[in-house]
């Protein structure tokens, strides 16, 4: 064999060594691993394809007959006013009509998923419940389920690589109080699929895989009509979680059997491509990633698809309208999820619509309270505008206005906003206003000095001193090492007659750093 020859047989088993290291990881990584499998589409030119389905089966386009935004608000009024016979009562009705029906599934699930909430005041109101009517089931359930939503908050959504140790921990504290309820609430009704549904998701996150198997058993035992359980089994068995397509592939043709009694079942074979889809999105594969999500809607219109296809238009490709089209579907499909809402808010701002898109922010706050994902759009969009109104407040102060009052529609809370509105408002001389502005500020960050220097300013023209005093004090009892605030408070003190005040000021500024207060003390002494 030549030099050559033995170079490229060399390379030839290298290459198939990689292959078989690559293949052979996927069985071997435990399950708890989120790790992003989008590699292997970049090594691989081909996806898997489903072989198992069989012809004509049921697609689904019907949208999901599920509780209204408003039933769901009701049920946290009821938490709020401590009415928690109406309470047991309604989430029983729920139960009671899945337990006759198991394909009127997303009743019960938008009724208990309503306490999934990160608003820690949520977990007295529950407590009293429970203490209350410690006999019922609701209340447990209720509580796991705002358990089980803080282990997640706790953890955050990066990958594993990206997330603490401490993270984990915090997570695993909250699954364990979580699980602690689930099995309460089982003890006395055995048959809650939400309860299941909940387990499967703790035990797959903490990597108990013999646990896990347990709970896809006994469920598909107990619930085989259920799409939502059946789901929850096919997004654990998904590679990132360390399953396989296969494993994906295998439970949705078990589930065919009952795709007659319930038709969105096949949406199962829509899920292997659509998570390819997201892997080839995640990477900017967009023309594959295009073809994979029609794939996957083959099999039934998922509302999760279509808010997945929306992204890819909108992040990827730009193209808002086919986003929005998308966007508008998911929520006919499923109008009580709060990323639907996220998601046409996000569009709507990008083609100017900010009306629509402040209205559907709203309602996704409405669905989920306090949520990370929705403030952090929040602060996003209102910074953007806030920063719309400074590319324009030389030349168009009331432009710049209109834009710091939409800022403000986003995230009331941006003192940022708030100054620079009422900075607009002097030039425009609406003093009052402006004063407003510059107030609101202060009670938001009581540590902004520049809007004390503005409260100053506009008092001043008044010859409000006492005014302009309070303020100083308040700000100096904060910021006592402030030699700025010290020389502006000495300032006030000389126009409002007070020499000795403003000579003490005086000397603190220059104390403190501040030079002009140091050449105007020194002038003082001579």
């Amino acid at each position: 064999m030549s030099s050559n020859e033995k170079g490229n047989f060399k390379a030839v088993l290298l290459t198939a060594a990689t292959i078989a290291i690559i293949i052979g990881s996927t069985f071997l990584i435990p399950k708890n691993l989120d790790l992003n499998f989008s590699f292997l589409n970049r090594f691989f030119k081909n996806v898997y394809e489903v072989k198992k389905a069989s012809e004509n089966l049921p697609a689904s386009t019907a949208p999901t007959e599920s509780l209204e935004i408003s039933e769901i608000v009701e049920l946290r009024q009821l938490l709020q006013n401590e009415q928690y016979d109406r309470l047991n009562s309604l989430l029983e009705e729920y139960q009671n009509s899945f337990d006759k029906d198991q394909t009127d599934e997303y009743k019960v699930y938008d009724a208990y998923r309503t306490f999934s909430l990160t608003v820690s005041s949520y977990e007295d109101l529950i407590k009293k419940w429970i203490d209350t009517t410690p006999d019922k089931y609701q209340p447990y359930l209720a509580m796991a389920q705002f358990y089980y939503e803080n282990g997640w908050e706790s953890r955050g959504y990066k990958s594993r690589k990206d997330t603490s140790g401490k993270q984990f921990e915090e997570m695993g504290y909250y699954f364990k109080k979580a699980e602690g309820n689930l099995k309460i609430a089982l003890e006395m009704n055995p048959n809650l699929m939400i309860a299941y549904y909940t387990l499967i998701g703790i035990y797959n996150a903490n990597g108990q895989d013999e646990l896990e198997d347990w709970v896809v058993e006994k469920t598909s035992e107990l619930f085989p009509h259920s799409f939502l359980i059946k789901a929850a089994i096919s997004w654990v068995k998904e590679p990132r979680w360390g399953g396989r397509y296969e494993q994906m592939e295998l439970l949705a043709n078990q589930a065919e059997q009952y795709s007659d009694i319930n038709p969105k079942i096949p949406v199962l074979y829509g899920f292997i491509y659509s998570d390819q889809a997201d892997n080839f999105k995640r990477n900017e594969k967009n023309e594959k990633a295009l073809e994979l999500y029609s794939k996957a809607l083959r099999y039934g219109d998922y509302w999760s698809i279509y808010n997945e296809r929306a992204k890819l238009y909108h992040y990827n490709l730009k193209s808002y309208d086919n986003a929005l089209k998308d966007v508008n579907r998911s929520i006919e499909l499923r109008s009580t999820v709060y990323e639907n809402h996220l998601m046409r808010s996000k569009i709507n701002f990008a083609i100017k619509e900010y009306a629509e898109s402040i209205k559907d922010m709203q309602t996704a706050e409405t669905i989920k309270p306090k949520n990370s994902k929705i403030q952090k759009w929040k602060k996003w969009a209102s910074d953007t505008l806030l920063n719309r109104g400074h590319q324009i407040f030389k030349n168009d102060l009331e432009g710049a206005v209109d834009y710091y009052d939409l800022s403000l529609e986003y995230y009331k809370d941006s003192f940022q906003t708030y100054y620079w509105r009422g900075r607009a408002l002097v030039n425009l001389k609406d003093f009052e206003s402006a004063l407003s502005d510059f107030k609101i500020a202060i009670e938001i960050d009581p540590r902004h000095y520049e809007s004390y220097l503005m409260v100053d300013y506009i008092y001043a023209q008044r010859k409000q001193w006492n005014e302009i005093l309070s303020y100083w004090d308040k700000f100096i009892e904060l910021e006592p090492d402030n030699a700025d605030a010290y020389f502006e408070r000495a300032g006030t003190h000389y126009h409002n007659k007070n020499m000795e005040s403003s000579i003490k000021d005086l000397k603190s500024a220059c104390d403190l750093g501040n030079k002009k207060a140091c050449q105007r003390y020194n002038m003082v002494k001579r």
